[in-house]
């Protein structure tokens, strides 16, 4: 479907007029972007000697290039506008070259609107590319694809009121045949109304319900087929100019079709706040609990706390440094009493982050950027150290 929409777009695209596109009617980006990066943790293995016992050899780390091709374009039409995306990558690793891959992307949009008051969305994308290693922690190479259909409807009944309604799709699958267990497909329809005032400060109620399969698994303790659902208060306050406060809270359901003992409920937040220091530099804070379910065979549901500082400085025009710091514990809990344990599994993740951005010209980009990541757990085998570097360079044509 994608593919063959992809296809009628850009037939369409070269059809068009090079008087329309010096009307600015249409923009066409084409770009190319080389990526080169030092892992020393792929697989995130907890240790050397798990490591080993995994493919003979203690050593972890790998050097990845990356090259990009791809296109960007926007069709203006009348209050109508459609947009194309489209992208192939090829990834080469110099150690672990089972994991060599060519990734794609193919998104198509159309933004639409009819009159004064009514407009919305429709949008429809597939992507391939490698799983993470993070949970699995396996040296074999998983392409995953994921295809997603999406749009919304919003009506402005008055000047400070929106009424609001979404749906969409979303299918994952692996080509690995021993991990299609994962696979999933989700269909969600979520509404709700929004209040804004001319200072910025707004209140919203919505209503959120997500029906989940899991076509392949084979487990069936865990339960194939669930529905969640989220009440949904979100509101964002503007004191000054220079600050913004927003806060996202729900009441969350979760019900498992063949399996109502894995049933929970939970509250779920998340609080922001935005502060620009001076006209160069800025700062987030965010802190957040989150609760979501799990397959495994000694938890139903993660509930998770945490938060993170993230400092932006824009010495010129041309130049921008990014950081970030985050902490997190996850508690794995419901316990569906498969197997009995004295203990549940707990982690604690920290994150960092570090970025310098460099534009020589309007079309071209320069980045060098650090992440690292530290998980201790309880449970043997599930703690992992890793750190990367990004050099990324891209020309827009």
């Amino acid at each position: 479907m994608v593919n063959q929409a992809y296809k009628i777009i850009m037939i369409a695209v070269l059809l068009i007029s090079s008087t329309a596109r010096a009307e600015g009617m249409i923009d066409i980006t084409p770009y190319v972007a080389a990526n080169v990066a030092y892992d020393d943790n792929v697989f995130r293995f907890s240790s050397p000697e798990q490591a080993k016992a995994a493919f003979g050899s203690d050593v972890t780390s790998d050097v990845i290039k990356r090259v990009d091709l791809g296109v960007n374009v926007n069709v203006n039409l009348s209050r109508q506008v459609f947009t194309l995306a489209s992208s192939i990558n090829e990834s080469r690793y110099d150690r672990f070259t089972i994991l060599d891959n060519i990734g794609k992307s193919n998104r198509l949009g159309w933004n639409w609107r009819l009159g004064n008051h009514l407009y919305g969305k429709l949008n429809t994308s597939e992507s391939e590319a490698i799983a993470g290693f993070t949970e699995i922690r396996q040296p074999v190479k998983n392409l995953r694809t994921t295809s997603s259909k999406n749009g919304s409807i919003h009506w402005n009944l008055h000047p400070d009121w929106t009424i609001d309604a979404s749906g969409g799709q979303i299918k994952i699958e692996s080509k690995l045949k021993n991990l299609n267990g994962a696979d999933r497909e989700d269909g969600f329809l979520e509404t709700g109304v929004r209040y804004k005032n001319p200072r910025g400060t707004q209140l919203g109620l919505a209503y959120r319900i997500q029906d989940s399969d899991f076509p392949n698994r084979t487990l069936s303790f865990l339960g194939d087929k669930s529905v969640r659902k989220d009440m949904i208060l979100q509101a964002a306050w503007q004191p000054t100019a220079k600050t913004k406060l927003v806060a996202r809270m729900s009441r969350v359901d979760i019900e498992f079709k063949d399996t109502p003992e894995r049933d929970f409920q939970g509250v779920t937040q998340r609080w922001d706040l935005d502060h620009a220091l001076t006209g160069k530099t800025a700062i987030n804070f965010t802190a957040y609990q989150d609760i979501f379910p799990v397959e495994e065979v000694l938890a139903t549901y993660v509930k998770s706390k945490g938060f993170g500082i993230n400092p932006i400085w824009n010495p010129t025009s041309k130049i921008s440094v990014r950081a970030g710091w985050g902490y997190e514990e996850r508690d794995f809990l419901g316990n569906p009493g498969i197997l009995v344990t004295d203990s549940n599994r707990y982690d604690e993740l920290r994150l960092a982050n570090l970025s310098l951005t460099y534009l020589p010209t309007t079309k071209s980009l320069l980045q060098v950027q650090y992440q690292g990541q530290n998980r201790k757990s309880n449970v043997s085998n599930f703690a992992f150290k890793s750190n990367s570097i990004n050099l990324v360079m891209r020309y827009d044509f």
